[in-house]
């Protein structure tokens, strides 16, 4: 897969969110913009928004905008349990385990 593949993108959120949480750090807005990933913006939007709308991710509020959608503050974003067991499932698979 290529490194601005959709499933690629979210793995390295994922992860890194789930880092966050257990080091009890809020993630680093650098890390939560388009721009890190070298990817466009609305391909960018397009995946927070999917992330809150499947319940991955939380805690990030979305408004409407001229642009489509506006975020709120993004280091108030967190991975929720549902992810949280996805990476812990892949994880596994990857080490054998399961």
């Amino acid at each position: 897969m290529a490194r601005d593949d959709y499933f690629v993108i979210v793995y390295q959120l994922m992860k890194y969110l789930y880092e966050c949480l257990k080091r009890g750090e809020k993630p680093e807005v650098d890390h939560l913009q388009a721009s890190y990933y070298s990817i466009p913006e609305n391909y960018w939007k397009y995946i927070l928004v999917s992330l809150v709308q499947e319940g991955y991710i939380a805690g990030l509020l979305m408004s409407p905008s001229k642009s489509g959608v506006a975020f709120g503050d993004l280091q108030d974003t967190i991975i929720t349990p549902k992810r949280i067991e996805y990476l812990f499932l892949l994880q596994g698979a990857e080490n054998g385990v399961g």
